[in-house]
């Protein structure tokens, strides 16, 4: 292992932010062009869907490769296909279907950024500090996701949704610069083993690992999509507080925005806690509180507006909380030689689910006639993910 400093954590980790702009602007113009385009409910779904499509078509093998090519190098490259599909996007798309070509290729890309830098990390840091370690990164990837509805809404006013895309697009090169630059790599196996059934099913006998990757699926089902939807919502949320659609576009995707960055304090806590009182001790609770705030937050839209951004700061800490510790537990429940890999599974689970349910959520909204009901209810299928979970967690690691 590298010297124990914590600058490969920030280079990582900021390089990993600037990437993660790309992931949620599209959440942020989504009632802009869904006008434009003339989306459905369902489209919208689908199109926030594309990019996880890309995300787990690239993510196993790369995840996978990250054990025997250096994650940095695949880092790299993964960067500057995630920006030109951002960059496409922006600048080409006038369609449902040119949009979900590009989202997917951006999708594509980021599969290669998240495992690969898990992967790196573990190479750097003992697993008594991973959940820590694992907790900045996953926060970053947090603030970069939120700040992508932030920096996005803050230069809607000003800018048309093309030149917006284009900004927060250019930071994935950037990543990308950071990571050529710093030319130091942990070691990888000298021999590690080549895929086969044998490697296989030693995962899958592995009791502990599959129900940790089952319970990170459930989390993802409920993430993502509040992840995706939370800038719509709020928007909804504003407007019926009384706001022009100038001022509801603009605010709504501010609180949205937040809600996802301040995750990072969730993902942080998460991490710290799971160091001190174990994977399992930490999770529980967080999952308890995200599954109370999915299913009461959706029918809380024309309560008082401070109440509505109180309730979404806690569902936005707690929904994400627990990221970090399924990753780290992963990682210690998988011999060095198939981090990378096993980190892979857990991705292609986990990024499988939100292919779905971002759109099951907009399919929800789509069935009811009234908007009030459709956002309970769409809200509350979210609750499914951490009940899951909580019921398949193994009692210890």
């Amino acid at each position: 292992m590298l010297k124990h400093s914590l600058f490969p954590l920030y280079l990582v980790s900021f390089a990993q932010l600037l990437a993660m702009l790309i992931w949620f602007n599209y959440s942020a113009i989504l009632p802009i062009i869904k006008k434009e385009w003339m989306l459905s409910p369902d489209e919208s779904g689908l199109l926030l869907s594309a990019f996880q499509l890309g995300y787990v078509i690239s993510v196993f093998v790369l995840g996978y490769l990250s054990d025997r090519i250096r994650p940095r190098l695949i880092f790299i490259v993964s960067a500057i296909i995630a920006g030109i599909g951002g960059l496409l996007f922006g600048l080409c798309a006038d369609d449902f279907w040119s949009g979900f070509l590009f989202r997917m290729l951006a999708g594509i890309g980021l599969g290669g950024i998240y495992v690969p830098g898990l992967k790196y990390l573990s190479g750097v840091y003992p697993p008594n500090k991973r959940g820590k370690i694992f907790g900045i990164y996953v926060g970053a990837l947090v603030v970069g996701s939120g700040g992508a509805l932030l920096c996005t809404s803050s230069f809607i006013t000003f800018l048309g949704w093309r030149e917006v895309v284009v900004i927060t697009s250019v930071g994935a090169f950037i990543a990308a610069g950071m990571m050529f630059c710093y030319r130091i790599d942990p070691p990888l196996p000298e021999k590690p083993p080549k895929f086969s059934k044998v490697l296989l099913k030693s995962i899958i006998n592995n009791k502990k690992l599959v129900k940790m990757n089952i319970a990170y699926t459930g989390h993802n089902w409920e993430l993502y999509a509040f992840w995706g939807w939370i800038g719509p919502f709020m928007v909804y949320v504003t407007l019926l507080h009384g706001y022009s659609l100038p001022e509801a576009q603009v605010i709504g995707n501010l609180w949205g925005g937040l809600f996802i960055v301040i995750g990072g304090i969730g993902t942080w806590i998460g991490g710290e806690l799971s160091d001190k009182v174990g994977r399992i001790g930490a999770l529980k609770p967080l999952l308890a509180v995200g599954m109370i705030c999915s299913l009461s937050f959706g029918w809380l839209a024309d309560i008082p507006y401070p109440v509505i951004v109180g309730v979404g700061i806690i569902y936005g800490i707690t929904v994400v909380g627990d990221s970090p510790v399924y990753s780290a537990a992963i990682s210690e429940l998988s011999p060095p030689h198939m981090i990378g890999l096993s980190l892979g599974i857990q991705q292609v689970l986990g990024y499988s689910i939100t292919v779905i349910s971002p759109s099951v959520f907009g399919g929800v909204l789509a069935f009811f006639e009234s908007e009030a009901l459709g956002w309970g209810a769409a809200f509350s299928i979210l609750a499914l993910g951490s009940i899951v979970s909580l019921l398949i967690l193994p009692k210890k690691l």
